[in-house]
């Protein structure tokens, strides 16, 4: 049944607008507004101004919040008691992400080798001037310039400048950049040497205008479940959950909690009332999520699942596309042959050199669950596989880094992200495809159990040419059941009675199976035709398992397909060390269809 969404309120701590004004008339720079940074290394001097006191050698910032981004305008005066050059120069941060020097910015710079005042972009450890200012303009024993910049709402920066011999300040440029989008923070650096600790001088610091109008969407990070019953939702910012609406698999539900856990990043917890299962995998899809402007999300569904150890033998390498179709590329399949929902980000999938060694080592991309029974498929394009053969774009196809695997034959390795575990192994050969198949481009090779073992040509088979001959992400058209169906009587039957080998996916392969009284036995198998004559050779003197099967796909010695018409399967298991024998003749059918 279908519930109403809990309708859920929360307070969040208010951002101050940020017009900043600060002459240091106070005495301080803790308190109104409070600067914080490499605070040790700045003083307030008897002229009530900030001034460096650094140590040593030194990088030394301060910043405070501001918004200040659009229509607006930003002043400071500054003073550098010696020569400026690359080591020795003032900045100004008008607008910052962070409140350091390591954030996404906009900043003016007094000083530098042209003796200039410039306009810089900063984007983490990328500095881009962006108004390159007269060269020479703070050349001398010592500089006291005044900086004022504007910005209007279209991204237009003007930069200027005022020595005290000036009365008006001088343009130094324009320059429209929109690369930054808003403000947190404004800022004062100064770089200096060991000559230098105390020369830079800081005062009049202002910054008015409007904060940036918030534009993106609110970005849905992380998907988790925290055992039983609850799920950890992680958002890039901020949401209101007040008119949302919670639908877990298709059912729309009613959180019995929601719990606010931290702000940077918006992360919360959501408790439902019944508890989630293992080896299943769950879709949210959340709507009427907004942040705090009213900016709605967009990217509202993920997957999860209650994640479980990788162990040897749950992921298998289940089919392989390694002579591509004209308009596709090549694609291995992988299969979740364990009863767990598992994490296979980050597994590996690579191909050995010819002296045993691995090439490079290509890795699934993160966030990738794989449900009990499931089915991914990796490729270098998912997009032309899954136009190709028709397939939604449900993930269970997804690209990765990837070379051209050779067309007619290679070693497959499925491993850990270090590659130190491998998962599976296959070394594929293009004469495992079935002999009806002339043209090989485009066919892939289908597993046709997972629990057969995976070097054996015995295990694989053609894809069906029903189906483009490939089953990328989904189940093979080649698989069949393996489990012995027998009565107490039989040591060998057959299963189809008949079956047409046309690559049509549809009984394409004859099993024989078999059960032995004891261990021990080995056996010889042919097929024979209407008139007595071999016409293939199953088995000889293969040593048997306590039970198993082998299979006909319709081939004969000659390297044919077997006419339409009735054979005989002559089978014979011998036990060496007690002479005990055991024969039996079953009819087999190819037909065609």
């Amino acid at each position: 049944m279908k519930k109403t969404c809990l309708i859920f309120m929360y307070l969040l701590p208010v951002f101050s607008f940020g017009q900043v004004l600060d002459d240091f008339s106070d005495g301080n720079f803790t308190e109104n507004p409070s600067w914080s940074g490499t605070t040790g290394n700045f003083k307030i001097n008897e002229y009530f101004q900030l001034q460096s006191n650094a140590p040593t050698t030194s990088v030394s910032y301060l910043f405070t919040p501001s918004e200040v981004f659009y229509d607006a305008e930003w002043q400071a005066w500054f003073k550098i008691n010696y020569s400026t050059s690359s080591s020795n120069y003032s900045a100004f941060y008008i607008i910052s992400s962070s409140p350091d020097n390591l954030g996404n910015a906009y900043f003016v710079k007094i000083g530098d080798t042209q003796d200039d005042v410039s306009l810089w972009r900063q984007q983490g450890t990328s500095k881009i001037k962006i108004i390159d200012g007269t060269d020479k303009r703070t050349d001398g024993t010592q500089v006291e310039i005044r900086v004022k910049v504007t910005r209007d709402s279209l991204g237009y920066f003007s930069l200027y400048s005022k020595l005290p011999s000036e009365s008006d300040f001088v343009l130094e440029g324009t320059v429209r950049d929109t690369t930054i989008e808003s403000s947190s923070y404004i800022g004062l650096l100064y770089s200096n040497t060991t000559t230098t600790t105390s020369a830079y001088f800081f005062d009049d610091i202002a910054a008015n205008g409007k904060k940036a109008v918030d534009k993106k969407p609110p970005v849905w990070e992380k998907l988790a479940i925290i055992e039983p019953d609850t799920l950890q939702l992680q958002f890039s910012e901020p949401v209101d959950l007040s008119n949302s609406i919670f639908i877990l698999n298709e059912n729309e539900i009613t959180p019995t909690k929601i719990d606010i856990l931290s702000t940077k990043p918006f992360l919360m917890n959501v408790a439902l009332n019944e508890n989630f299962d293992k080896g299943k995998i769950y879709t949210l899809e959340l709507l009427q999520v907004t942040d705090l402007a009213g900016n709605t999300l967009l990217d509202n569904i993920k997957k999860t699942g209650i994640i479980e150890p990788l162990a040897q033998g749950d992921l298998l390498l289940n089919e392989v596309m390694f002579n591509a179709p004209p308009t596709a590329t090549e694609y291995i399949e992988i299969y979740n042959a364990s009863a767990k929902t598992l994490d296979v980000s980050g597994i590996v999938i690579t191909t050995r050199k010819s002296d045993g060694s691995l090439n490079t080592l290509r890795h699934i991309p993160d966030g990738k669950l794989l449900a009990a029974g499931g089915y991914l498929a990796v490729c270098q394009h998912a997009d032309s596989v899954m136009n190709y053969f028709g397939l939604p774009n449900d993930g269970s196809i997804v690209s990765i880094s990837w070379t051209a695997l050779n067309n007619q034959q290679s070693t497959i390795v499925l491993a850990n992200s270090k590659a130190d575990t491998v998962y599976d192994e296959l070394t594929y050969n293009e004469k495992w495809h079935h002999l009806m198949i002339k043209n090989r481009q485009g066919v892939a090779l289908e597993r046709i159990n997972p629990a057969l073992p995976t070097q054996s040509a015995e295990s694989w088979h053609s894809a069906a040419s029903e189906v483009k001959y490939g089953t990328p992400g989904y189940k093979n058209s080649q698989y069949r059941e393996i489990e012995n169906t027998f009565s107490n009587k039989q040591f060998v039957w057959v299963e189809p009675e008949a079956f047409s080998p046309d690559n049509d996916g549809t009984d394409d392969v004859c099993f024989i199976k078999y059960r032995t009284p004891t261990e021990g036995f080995v056996a010889n198998a042919q097929i024979i035709n209407a008139t007595g004559t071999k016409v293939f050779q199953l088995v000889s003197n293969a040593l048997l398992s306590s039970e198993g099967f082998f299979s006909w796909d319709g081939r004969t010695d000659s390297g044919k397909i077997a006419n339409a018409g009735i054979y005989v399967l002559y089978f014979e298991m011998i036990q060496p060390k007690t002479g005990q024998k055991k024969q039996m003749k079953i009819p087999i059918v190819v037909s065609a269809r």
